[in-house]
């Protein structure tokens, strides 16, 4: 078990890529700290599979493109790990269209996840971990 005793935070947990991240961490003793603003039941499915198969975590729902929020769970991660080793930035939507077609709503949603939501959680994790 490489990870035993570490923290990993993945974003995005509740199902795809996430999960698998997820599982593949908890594999490897890792207590896993799972997220998905898009499904909280998802996200807690995840852990139940992941302990189910003998690993630790927990679930802290956060919208990782809102910055208070960010530092709201990342404070609460910390206040109950102690720490995060690991991050796997892996939230992220899609809202597929046409150029012509997509909104500017839609297109700034994708941004706003995909690209603010890890520059943010990155930024929150590191300035709270090199306190």
């Amino acid at each position: 078990m490489r990870l035993s005793g570490k923290v990993a935070q993945v974003t995005g947990s509740a199902r795809g890529s996430g999960r698998a991240n997820a599982e593949r961490f908890s594999a490897e003793g890792a207590t896993v700290v799972g997220n998905d603003v898009g499904s909280d039941a998802g996200a807690r499915e995840t852990l139940a599979v992941l302990k189910a198969a003998g690993g630790k975590g927990s679930v802290e729902m956060f919208d990782v493109s809102d910055a208070a929020q960010v530092d709201a769970g990342v404070k609460s991660i910390l206040a109950v790990h102690g720490r995060i080793d690991v991050l796997v930035n892996n939230a992220g939507i899609t809202r597929d269209n046409l150029l012509l077609r997509m909104s500017e709503e839609e297109f700034d949603a994708v941004i706003r996840v995909n690209l603010k939501g890890t520059y943010l959680l990155t930024k929150t994790v590191t300035r709270h971990m090199m306190k």
